[in-house]
């Protein structure tokens, strides 16, 4: 017995250009529109819903996103993982149940956003009304860390968009989410559709940082009075944590990507905080602990001590260039050194 379209819902208008709309009752055609923008695994109709299939849907760009909102008559079906690629489902009337990693994400007007990060998900849609569209997940922490203040990797933030997320129409969100409905009635006006002053709004990054500020609340949440010093407490605090780190793995490869991993910062951030702090870069910072821990090392050697074995326990791996830099920093060389700590009565 085929099921006859939910009035209430397949009457409620789109979220822009209603009136360009397009229309299918094949669900082949359908399921090989999405497969141009989807890894698709499995689709069709509902059991029941086959003779009544329709399919209302109408597309808006701003900048690189694509949003397609549309009506929907009862589907289910798969979509495989996609490295790197968001997707983002806005409800507006109807209902819709998804499945993502382990989760049950039902998704309705009361909980209208949800988010899957580049997972393969099932879902298992009603008659339903709503918005859809991929997003960059790099240019999610990206924003998050721009958000955030220039001392903030992108990486900090990769723990917010990691698994998925649905969010309710509630507290503070309320708000953004209805914020974020009028970014897209900026989309909703077909004069503007050839025009490039709409490009020049940027209403992508618009729509990207108020998905920011919903999937991570704590960046809105903040005192404003007590913004600057906290943060400014934050970054000290981080800044420390990653010093004594250092300095307790001097005999470690270290690199700039492993002090960014470590610590948050950005590179250039690393870059700045050394710079006004000791007057040199990160790694020459490195350099010079390493080169004071050695000659400590050399002028009280342990019995099998020698210059190569010092040199590596302290880092370095070309005893030739150990010996030039340590000879250069301190005026003499570590083999001169070490001969005069042996010299010294115990």
């Amino acid at each position: 017995m085929s099921r006859e379209p939910d009035s209430s819902v397949a009457a409620a208008p789109l979220l822009f250009h209603d009136g360009l709309a397009q229309e299918e009752r094949d669900p082949e055609v359908l399921a090989r529109c999405l497969a141009e923008h989807y890894t698709v695994l499995d689709f069709g109709p509902r059991p029941g819903s086959r003779r009544s299939f329709l399919h209302r849907f109408v597309s808006a760009a701003a900048r690189e996103l694509t949003l397609t909102c549309g009506y929907t008559s009862p589907i289910h079906g798969t979509i495989g993982e996609t490295p790197g690629v968001g997707l983002i489902n806005f409800c507006c009337v109807g209902s819709s149940i998804y499945t993502v990693d382990g989760h049950h994400l039902s998704l309705s007007p009361a909980q209208p956003l949800m988010l899957s990060p580049g997972m393969e998900y099932r879902y298992s849609v009603d008659h339903y009304n709503g918005l859809a569209f991929q997003v960059n997940m790099a240019r999610l922490r990206d924003t998050a860390a721009s958000i955030a203040g220039p001392a903030m990797s992108p990486r900090r933030f990769s723990a917010c968009f990691a698994a998925p997320q649905l969010i309710p129409l509630e507290g503070d969100r309320r708000k953004l989410l209805r914020l974020f409905r009028r970014e897209l009635a900026l989309l909703d006006d077909p004069a503007l559709l050839d025009q490039p002053e709409l490009a020049h709004l940027a209403i992508d990054d618009l729509i990207y940082r108020t998905l920011v500020m919903v999937f991570c609340p704590d960046l809105g949440r903040e005192d404003e009075g007590r913004a600057s010093g906290a943060k400014d407490s934050a970054r000290l605090r981080l800044f420390e944590e990653l010093l004594e780190w250092i300095r307790a793995h001097l005999g470690e490869s270290i690199s700039l990507t492993v002090l960014e991993r470590r610590s948050g910062y950005s590179r250039r951030a690393l870059q700045l905080a050394f710079q006004q702090r000791f007057g040199c870069g990160p790694m020459q910072w490195i350099r010079r602990q390493r080169l004071e821990q050695a000659r400590r090392a050399l002028l009280q050697p342990e019995p099998d001590d020698n210059v190569s074995s010092i040199a590596s326990r302290c880092g370095f791996s070309s005893l030739s260039m150990f010996s030039r830099d340590f000879a250069s920093h301190f005026g003499l060389r570590p083999s001169e050194l070490l001969r005069e700590a042996r010299r010294r009565p115990d």
